[in-house]
Parts: structure tokens; C-alpha cells; sequence
């Protein structure tokens, strides 16, 4: 039983190889893929314990119909979770990772503006970055230059949902931002004082802070706050 099971798996990775060649030449258009194609490729990157060829070339052909068109990831998204993809990232084989991030990156540059967000989210809500830096980074083997790449390209798509917030000015009068600074000194500074610190004067803390300020390499030691009054930063 076993042998056959692993003689249909090697016969199931030579197909979708065969498939990734054949569609890589532009034969066919990628169009013509069938929706219980696509349940079929996504259920071998769900189901747990799949054939590592069958699982890398399926992450492969599953990123590569969500980059070749719009109509094509929405519905490989509607059959694929991030917390899915997510798994892949535990594993210790490097090639499956690499598959596995290339695909996420695939998912988030297609998708919406405004679901680009609740993605964003979901990672946060799934601890992506401490996997990454756990099982990736942290990992006890070289990281290969597609690896790195693809490492590369999530950090910029992240970053880049932030761009409007760089670019927006600080209310100087907005307490909440300023309460964020004032909390930026206390923690780099506070914890150096002695105890007796707190019964200096009003004026001594004032310059105390001054100070404070300048050693963060804000341009105005007095008011912080008007530091993100030009964008960017913002």
C-alpha cells in the first residue's frame, strides 16, 4: 500500500511539473484553468503531510495563476488562507518557505487596496514576523538568495501600507501623539534616573528633557512634536 502511494505521489509531481513547463512555454493560455483545478492544486497546499514535490510544485503553480491575472487570484484566494500559507513557514525545508512567501507576497500585490489592510492584519494576528524570525532568519541554515528576495519584496509591500501615514503631518495639539514622544523619552531615559529624580524642580526637568530630546535627535528639543509637522516623516 505504501509503495504504491508513493509511486501515485512521484507520478502526481511529474504531472504538475509537466504542467508548470508546459504552461511556462505560453501553449495555453492560463484562462482555461477550471475552478475544481485550481480546489484540486489548493487542496494539496492544505492538506497536511502532502509529498514535499507535490506541495512545492503546487505553492508554485498557485503563485504564478494569482500573478498572470486578476480573475485567476480571486478565485485562488477565495480557496487559500494566510494562516495556511503561514504553516509552511514552520517547516524546515527552505525551498518549501521560500514557495510559501512567494505565494503570500503573490496574494498581497493582487489584492485590493482596501484588503491589503485586513491581510496586513492577519499577519500581525498570526505572528508572521516572529515565525519568519524564528524559522527563517533564526533557522540553522544559510538563507539563499531567493529567500532573501522574497523576504525582501514582503517588507516593501508592508511598508508601502504605510506611506499614506508617512506622508500625513502631526497635529502639534494632538495630546495622544505628543503623550507617544513623551513616552519615547520616558523609556530611553527614565529608567537611568535616581530615585530622588523626581522631586526636582519644574524648570530643571524642563531642561532635563531639552536635553532628552536632543540625545533622540529631534530637531526641536523644546516641542518634539513639530519635528512631524514636515513630510516625511510623518
Amino acid at each position: 500500500g505504501n509503495k504504491l502511494l508513493s509511486h501515485y505521489g512521484e507520478m502526481l509531481a511529474f504531472t504538475l511539473t509537466a504542467f508548470l513547463e508546459l504552461m511556462d512555454h505560453g501553449i495555453v493560455s492560463w484562462e482555461v484553468i477550471s475552478t475544481p483545478f485550481i480546489k484540486q492544486i489548493a487542496s494539496f497546499v492544505c492538506q497536511p503531510m502532502i509529498d514535499v514535490s507535490i506541495l512545492q510544485r503546487s505553492l508554485a503553480i498557485l503563485e504564478i495563476m494569482v500573478l498572470n491575472s486578476q480573475g485567476l487570484y480571486q478565485r485562488v484566494a477565495a480557496e487559500i488562507t494566510v494562516g495556511q500559507l503561514i504553516s509552511h513557514l514552520q517547516v524546515s525545508n527552505q525551498e518549501i518557505q521560500t514557495y510559501a512567501v512567494a505565494l503570500i507576497n503573490a496574494l498581497f500585490l493582487k489584492s485590493p487596496e482596501e484588503k491589503r489592510q485586513e491581510m496586513a492584519n492577519s499577519f500581525a494576528q498570526k505572528h508572521l514576523r516572529s515565525i519568519i524570525l524564528n524559522h527563517v532568519i533564526r533557522g540553522n541554515r544559510p538563507i539563499k538568495a531567493e529567500m532573501a528576495h522574497q523576504l525582501y519584496v514582503l517588507q516593501v509591500l508592508t511598508f508601502n501600507l504605510l506611506e499614506e501615514r508617512m506622508m500625513t503631518k502631526m497635529d502639534p495639539s494632538d495630546q495622544a501623539q505628543r503623550d507617544v514622544i513623551f513616552e519615547l523619552r520616558r523609556i530611553a531615559f527614565d529608567a537611568e534616573l535616581d530615585p530622588g529624580t523626581g522631586n526636582t524642580s519644574t524648570e530643571k526637568r524642563r531642561a532635563m528633557y531639552t536635553k532628552d530630546y536632543k540625545m533622540l535627535g529631534f530637531t526641536n528639543h523644546v516641542n518634539p512634536a513639530l519635528d512631524f509637522t514636515k513630510t516625511p516623516p510623518g
